[in-house]
């Protein structure tokens, strides 16, 4: 990304009103930001492209609602400044109740609001990208594979955890997010697996259970990992109705005879 003479390349011009500092879209990112295509500079994929903040069901318990309404001060109030400079979404909770839905509209939001580029990333396809860059017949290095993921201003990691990390995953990943904080890039993350740290997890142990049958996200990741991302990131647990399910019975049921369900 080549500097602009007015923001520096961060996008955003900052201008003074009332003796109060503002943030504006600068004018280098004024072109570009709509337009058939950009689902496709965003890398959303097709199943997820009619996701947006007005359309997802919030309703269905307080939590939901309160993982909505950070979502969307998140993109009000984009780029954050001070201490919450660079500060992520950690997105939480079991399949099917609307994580990615939310990261995907947050990411779309900014970028058809205020022209933020970004870029979404399903975790295992990351991984597989990356490794596929080791390929001499792919003819493409690891830095110019990593570089615009580092240096997207927004990125949308899907499904974290979602295979077990090897050392190599491990340290790559790491090394992408350390990049990231370091530089006050925002995140926004989903995973399925529950946060919970180490001492908590071994009272769940010590009592049984259910609880103690699960898997966390430290687990899948390890201790370091999980570290760097509660520093980028503030974790917003959601807990509600797997509307997966509602549509594998509506897939079982005639789906090609009616109109599609509301969700």
């Amino acid at each position: 990304m080549s500097d602009c003479a007015i923001c520096g390349g961060t996008g955003f011009e900052i201008v003074v009103r009332d003796d109060r500092e503002f943030a504006k879209t600068c004018a280098c990112r004024a072109e570009g930001s709509k337009g058939p295509d950009i689902f496709e500079r965003l890398r959303v994929p097709a199943r997820y492209r009619a996701c947006t903040l007005a359309n997802f069901e919030s309703a269905s318990s307080p939590q939901m609602r309160a993982a909505w309404e950070k979502a969307a001060s998140f993109a009000a109030g984009y780029p954050h400044r001070g201490v919450s400079a660079g500060l992520g979404l950690l997105f939480t909770g079991s399949n099917g109740i609307g994580k990615t839905h939310l990261a995907v509209a947050v990411l779309r939001e900014l970028a058809e609001s205020k022209k933020v580029r970004g870029q979404f990333w399903d975790f295992h396809e990351l991984m597989r990208e990356i490794r596929s860059s080791y390929n001499p017949d792919v003819r493409m290095t690891e830095t110019e594979v990593l570089d615009p993921i580092i240096k997207t201003d927004i990125l949308v990691l899907d499904d974290l955890g979602a295979w077990k990390m090897t050392d190599w995953m491990n340290d790559t990943l790491f090394y992408i997010l350390n990049q990231r904080y370091v530089h006050q890039r925002p995140s926004v993350i989903t995973t399925n697996f529950e946060d919970k740290d180490a001492s908590e997890i071994r009272r769940l142990d010590q009592v049984g259970g259910d609880a103690s049958d699960r898997e966390f996200l430290v687990e899948r990741i390890g201790n370091r990992l999980r570290s760097r991302l509660m520093e980028m990131c503030v974790v917003v647990r959601m807990k509600g109705t797997d509307h997966r399910v509602h549509r594998q019975h509506y897939n079982q049921s005639g789906a090609l005879d009616g109109p599609p369900p509301t969700r």
